[in-house]
């Protein structure tokens, strides 16, 4: 079936209907390559059966355009012998001999590659027009120069009708797509296959064999997959075409696909080596012939491509070169200069390489780290090892690649250093890395870092000293000293952080970036070595924040440590505006490291505010992205994968992303939250003992390297728990108030409100009964309803409560649990509250009056009002009472609840 050729057909039905009254036609069939024009001849074959026509059949080509009457041959040998006038006068008869009383239809496919002899034949049969009866149908591809020769011209200006073959559209293409694959293919992979072949059908065709023998399915998700097919019936049809034009037209061909959208004429006419008419001609050419636009620019990737691959290589690689400077010396962007200088072999001279480097900053400064990675790689290739320039190209190289591959960054930064001339310099491109996401034990970086330190302390003055130098280089250090503290698990500066942690004040100096990055480390290191209150800390956090803009390149810094500052003390709203902002600036940057740091943060943050359902799907996601990606979570981002999926009562992921990064024994609490996991995962087993083990080692992992704030890691809370488990109830208590006086000290809701609970679950009688509810009134004034309703729970399961009121604590625990998206707690509550129900129902029940139990088991079978007042002789304003008096008794809010009341109540007595 043909597509969107409606016209071409009812042309060529008004041209047998005019055959059928005895008159004669020729219908010229144009179009560009791969038009179809071949398919719709072949068409015509039914159309003429429908109307009794017999069909003669030919098609020239340039391997037969040497053989006399070639054309008219073909003809010949579908019809019979035309008898002694062949082939004086063969196209005459071949008219006269054919199909005598019936019309002729008589195709020839691409008559511009039709023999001279035949096309002589064809001019005499048409000097006095087309003879009656017959329908002559010719094809020619459009713009190619052999359609200007005389003869030919002379055949095509006796056509009563030409119609051009033009694109398909998208839906034409979509219904190709179907038919190709016997199923409707989806949307997006419809549009590419539209947009990568121009609507051709030559190409259209192609893509579809190309991608059902590949085996892509007609999915979305391929779309890109099918659009970047290149394939090679498409090459060959191309090159077969560029072969038979002149000099002039396929040298501008090759410049066009090698300028692209850059084709401006002056560059091409240099490119080209043509002069203006001459290039415009060629343009003309390919323009008729469907491989160029109105605006002078290649039709689609698919057609720019394999016209460059139809250059041999030095060829392609020299237009390139020459492309660069032609683009160089007109003022494009270094961008557009650059995918040029990318496609030579050898580059010369040192302007390349400043090139490079000025297009890999305008791909930086677009969002696109990794175009920005590839022009530094490419102009390192140019730079001998020796070079002092190789440094600062590496420095560049590591600046891009942090946003996508830390590893291969920090890699190419230790590359730089040992070339960089003096200290400052090597401090400089030390500062460029995160520390956030650097391994502490790759390639010795904590050694670099002292090292450096000491190096740019001993650094001798600028040769011109002055103000600004020396607050850059004091600023330099600070930044190095802060990475430095960061990366360190030696707990022998405590005392010295602490003394400079009290030096801030309550207005620390945050004017420059060292400051600020200093502050933010001493920050967190009293946080996590529970060394100031909550409250001050949360507002120092809170000050940083407001000088620092929501960048995503901040996560290259010590900064984000204050949002995890924030949300350990109980102000998780901050610290999520920050990262609101800094999220949707690093996408549009394409700072996939970057991102994946936020959304972390972004996950601890919904956790520390009590959306653990949200926290635990995008630590999920996060993980499946790692997964899927090229490379581990940088240790930030494990540890908080790690720490929600404790959290969350998912101890086996926690296990299982910690276990699989390489370098976990090297950094401490990486270490320390694998402990916690597999002890999670012992107490979850039945095995308190080992739990235990696991839990206290983790303990001592943190207590070596000074944390001692439960906020980060309740270890003694959970040890506390197995102690209990295990029957030892002093250790118990002991291990829990621990944790409470360490979260007392830390004054923060959520970490003491936790270790109270754990201390009232593992205490015994009323005294347990009070440390629970002191938990709960905590966490009321905190930000988590999680950790609430989890309170909740243990205090609706203590008998020292009225099971009334039990069944109110678990009621609001379910409401919480199930509000905060935390289902595994809520089916822990539902149990809780079932057994509480039922307990509750039979001791309410017995309050009962033998009459209200017997009018309230009467309404629980369904009956009315008036049924029961009929049933037992009493008025419905009695029955009315007692049902009121059974509400209030059983705590419940109507009749319908009054089954699930009465499920524990004794039943009634034979009467």
């Amino acid at each position: 079936m043909l597509w969107e050729r409606e016209t071409a057909t009812a042309a060529a039905e008004a041209a047998l209907r005019r055959a059928a009254r005895g008159r004669g036609s020729l219908l010229l069939v144009e179009g560009a390559l791969g038009a179809g024009k071949s398919a719709f001849l072949d068409s015509l074959t039914s159309l003429s059966d429908r109307h009794g026509a017999l069909v003669l059949a030919a098609h020239a080509s340039p391997g037969e355009e040497g053989f006399e009457y070639g054309v008219v041959r073909q003809l010949a040998d579908t019809c019979p012998p035309v008898g002694p006038r062949w082939p004086a006068d063969s196209f005459a008869a071949l008219v006269d001999v054919a199909a005598p009383g019936r019309p002729l239809v008589i195709t020839v496919d691409d008559l511009h590659w039709c023999d001279a002899a035949s096309l002589r034949s064809l001019v005499t049969l048409l000097a006095h027009g087309v003879p009656g009866g017959v329908v002559l149908v010719v094809s020619v591809l459009s713009g190619h120069v052999r359609v200007g020769r005389p003869r030919l011209r002379a055949v095509l200006a006796r056509a009563t009708s030409t119609v051009d073959l033009c694109p398909l559209g998208p839906r034409s293409v979509r219904a190709l797509a179907d038919a190709a694959y016997g199923t409707p293919v989806e949307e997006p992979f419809a549009r590419a296959l539209h947009t990568a072949s121009g609507g051709s059908p030559l190409v259209v065709h192609g893509l579809l064999d190309e991608a059902v023998y590949r085996g892509l399915e007609p999915a979305g998700a391929h779309a890109q997959a099918v659009a970047a097919l290149r394939p090679d019936r498409v090459r060959r049809r191309l090159a077969s075409f560029l072969d038979t034009q002149p000099a002039d037209v396929r040298r501008a061909a090759h410049a066009l696909a090698v300028l692209g959208t850059a084709a401006d004429p002056p560059l091409l006419d240099s490119l080209a080596g043509l002069t203006g008419p001459a290039r415009a001609r060629a343009v003309a050419v390919l323009h008729r012939s469907g491989l160029v636009g109105g605006d002078g620019s290649v039709l689609g990737s698919l057609l720019r491509d394999l016209l460059a691959e139809a250059l041999p290589a030095d060829q392609r690689s020299a237009l390139h070169g020459a492309a660069a400077g032609l683009l160089y010396r007109a003022g494009y962007p270094a961008e557009t200069v650059a995918e040029h200088l990318m496609a030579v072999p050898a580059l010369h001279g040192g302007r390349t390489v400043a090139l490079l480097r000025a297009a890999a900053d305008s791909a930086l400064h677009r969002g696109s780290p990794r175009s920005a990675a590839r022009y530094l790689r490419r102009a390192l290739m140019n730079v001998p090892s020796a070079d002092p320039e190789r440094a600062h190209l590496l420095v560049d190289l590591a600046t891009a690649e942090r946003s996508f591959a830390p590893a291969a960054s920090l890699r190419h930064v230790v590359e730089a250093l040992p070339l960089l001339p003096d200290a400052r310099e090597r401090a400089a491109a030390l500062v460029r890395l995160g520390p956030l996401h650097l391994d502490p034990a790759a390639f010795r970086i904590r050694s670099t870092f002292r090292r450096l330190i000491h190096d740019l302390r001993r650094c001798p003055p600028a040769e011109r000293p002055s103000t600004i130098s020396e607050k850059a280089d004091r600023d330099l250090l600070l930044r190095l000293r802060a990475r430095a503290y960061v990366l360190s698990t030696d707990d022998r500066d405590a005392h010295a952080m602490l003394s400079a942690f009290q030096g801030l004040g309550p207005d620390p100096a945050t004017r420059t970036p060292g400051e600020r990055e200093m502050a933010a480390f001493l920050i967190h290191h009293a946080l996590v070595t529970n060394s100031a209150p909550a409250r001050r800390l949360a507002a120092l956090a809170a000050r940083l924040l407001q000088r620092e803009p929501a960048a995503p390149d901040r996560i290259h810094t010590v900064l984000p440590l204050a949002l995890n500052v924030l949300a350990a003390t109980g102000h998780p709203g901050d610290a999520a505006a920050w990262l609101r902002a800094a999220a949707p600036a690093a996408a549009r940057q394409g700072a996939e490291a970057e991102l994946v740091v936020i959304r972390a943060t972004q996950a601890l943050v919904a956790l520390a505010a009590g959306r653990p359902g949200r926290a635990r799907r995008e630590a999920q996601a996060i993980e499946a992205a790692a997964e899927g990606g090229d490379g581990d979570l940088p240790p930030v981002c494990l540890a908080a994968v790690a720490l929600i999926a404790l959290d969350t009562e998912e101890p086996e992921r926690a296990e299982r992303v910690l276990a699989r990064h390489p370098l976990h024994a090297e950094d401490p609490r990486l270490t320390a939250l694998l402990h916690a996991a597999r002890g999670a995962l012992s107490a979850r087993g039945g095995d308190p003992r080992t739990a235990l083990h696991r839990f206290r080692t983790a303990g001592h992992v943190l207590e070596r390297i000074g944390w001692r704030n439960p906020v980060m890691l309740p270890w003694s809370g959970c040890a506390a728990l197995m102690h209990h488990r295990l029957g030892e109830d002093k250790e118990a208590v002991t291990a829990a108030r621990q944790d409470v006086e360490r979260a007392r000290a830390f004054g923060a809701p959520l970490p003491l409100g936790r270790a109270l609970g754990v201390l009232g679950r593992v205490t015994a009688g009323r005294a347990g009964t009070e440390r629970l509810e002191e938990s709960v009134a905590v966490l009321e004034q905190g930000s988590s309803p999680y950790e609430l309703s989890r309170a909740l729970h243990a205090l609706g399961g203590r008998p020292e409560q009225d099971p009334a009121r039990r069944l109110a604590l678990c009621r609001r625990a379910l409401e919480l649990a199930v509000d905060c998206g935390a289902p595994w707690l809520a089916d822990r509550v539902r149990r809780r509250l079932d057994d509480t129900r039922a307990e509750t129902a039979a001791s309410s029940a017995d309050h009962l009056t033998p009459s209200e139990r017997r009018v309230a088991r009467l309404a629980a079978s369904g009956l009315s009002n008036s049924a029961i007042s009929l049933r037992l002789g009493i008025s419905s304003r009695m029955v009315e009472r007692h049902l009121t008096q059974s509400y209030r008794k059983l705590d419940i809010p109507g009749k319908t609840h009054l089954p699930y009341a009465l499920e524990g109540a004794p039943a009634e007595p034979a009467e």
